[in-house]
Parts: C-alpha cells; sequence; structure tokens
C-alpha cells in the first residue's frame, strides 16, 4: 500500500502544477478591472439564448440581449456579473446566474513625443496597466542628443506633471507611473 500512494505522489504533484497557472489567471482577471476594448462574455445560466460576446465601448457600455446597453468599465468581473444579473431579473429572469469573463484584454497605450530617438505612440506590455518612466523613454530608443531630460512632461488628462528625468533612478523611477492615455513630452536643449 506505502509503495502505490509513493508512485501516485509525483502524479498528484503533476495535477497541481499542471492547475496552478489557471487557478492564478482565474484570480487575475476576477481582480481586473473592465475597460473600454475589452472584449467580454457574458453567460446566463441554462439561458443560451442570452450568451454574448461584445466589446466595451468608449463610453464603458457593452450591449446585452433583451437589456441593451449596460455600463460595466470599472468594474471587475464579478461586479458586472452581479450588475448584469440585476438587469436581467428586473423583469426578464428569476435569480438569473451570470458569469463575465474577459475574452481579450484592451490594448492599452501611451504616447511618447519630443526628443526621444523614436516618438511615437506605444503599446503596454501584455498584462501591465502602468509603466515606469524610465521603462517608456527606453520604449522609445532613447533620449536623443538634444535631450533635455531635465524638462520632461507627463500629460493625463488635463493634468501636467513636471519631472527632471536627469535625477530618476531606477528605484526613483516608480514615483512617476505613466499610464494608458498618458502623453509623454521629452523637452529639447538649447545648448
Amino acid at each position: 500500500m506505502k509503495n502505490q500512494s509513493s508512485r501516485s505522489l509525483p502524479f498528484i504533484l503533476l495535477l497541481l502544477v499542471m492547475a496552478f497557472p489557471a487557478l492564478l489567471g482565474a484570480q487575475n482577471q476576477a481582480e481586473h478591472i473592465l475597460t473600454a476594448s475589452d472584449t467580454i462574455e457574458v453567460k446566463v445560466y441554462q439561458e443560451p439564448d442570452l450568451d454574448a460576446k461584445g466589446t466595451i465601448s468608449k463610453d464603458g457600455k457593452v450591449v446585452l440581449p433583451l437589456i441593451g446597453q449596460v455600463s460595466v468599465a470599472g468594474l471587475t468581473t464579478d461586479g458586472a456579473a452581479r450588475l448584469i444579473a440585476v438587469k436581467y431579473q428586473d423583469g426578464y429572469l428569476v435569480k438569473p446566474n451570470v458569469t463575465v469573463a474577459v475574452a481579450q484584454y484592451a490594448r492599452l497605450r501611451f504616447t511618447i513625443l519630443g526628443e526621444v530617438t523614436r516618438p511615437n505612440s506605444y503599446y503596454f506590455p501584455e498584462g501591465e496597466k502602468q509603466i515606469t518612466l524610465l521603462q517608456a523613454i527606453g520604449l522609445s530608443g532613447g533620449y536623443t542628443r538634444g535631450a533635455n531630460q531635465s524638462k520632461i512632461t507627463i500629460k493625463r488628462g488635463n493634468t501636467i506633471i513636471k519631472v527632471d528625468g536627469s535625477k530618476l533612478s531606477d528605484e526613483g523611477a516608480s514615483a512617476y507611473p505613466v499610464l494608458p492615455g498618458d502623453v509623454v513630452t521629452v523637452g529639447r536643449s538649447f545648448l
């Protein structure tokens, strides 16, 4: 008996190792805040006609059968499922069981302009919702010879953040995150 259990131990460990990434993915999806351009799958238990797949619009809504537009941006997948269940329960279904999963994450972008080697818009690395200012500058090929590293701005909506990039270190770079939609500008040296 002891010999049989010791032979099954590697098999059990293999199953656990294979299941662990899936469990992590499920946890990450539950924590993901839905945003415009995410594509989601909505499933209503035992109501296949109500199952839907849609991309969240710029105004944060997704269109679903019977209930139309539902604002889901800013919610987790669990929060969106609860909201959609309430909408279906309002005159359509009794205690609907709704699940929401992200079918495809939005490709998030930032723009970097001015005195960098390759000024352009760039996608964030897969799964990242922010990067450091130094990472953004690195993605754009680094500073040009004419760059004034002490004159960097990050435009976030209507807010402008001034940064002295000449004083940045790898450790301090996290104090200046670059977020989706940000526009980073590296100033020019006049010398």
